[in-house]
């Protein structure tokens, strides 16, 4: 499969899991009487909403075609898969991240002086 077609069925699946998505949001509720809304409470929020959908949406398009140019995604239904997971699997990478606090006394390193750049 070629890389373009990978890319193409990423934003798919990424498209049809933001659309489960917003769906998932804008459900009635008894505080909007009943009424389908919008998942955002002030028109000057919708910009916010619209940008973090589109920018799930890239996501899982440029995780398909790096799978599909990696090997990884051989059929269209893979690279699907990986559209529709992107979120999940970006989630998790930066779930790996491990977050340290700094030194609030200004020391420059550890206990000796020295910083340890190995941790």
């Amino acid at each position: 499969m070629s890389l373009w077609m990978a890319a193409m069925w990423g934003l798919v699946g990424s498209a049809v899991a933001e659309a489960l998505n917003l769906s998932g949001m804008m459900r009635p509720t008894t505080e909007s009487g009943g009424r389908w809304q919008w998942p955002w409470r002030d028109r000057r929020d919708a910009p916010i909403v619209v940008f973090a959908v589109l920018l799930r949406t890239v996501a899982g398009t440029g995780l398909a075609a790096a799978a599909g140019a990696g090997g990884l995604a051989t059929t269209a239904f893979a690279s699907f898969t990986f559209g529709v997971a992107a979120p999940l699997v970006i989630a998790k990478m930066f779930d790996q991240v491990r977050v340290t606090d700094q030194p609030t006394d200004g020391a420059p390193g550890g206990p000796d002086g020295e910083h340890d750049d190995a941790a």
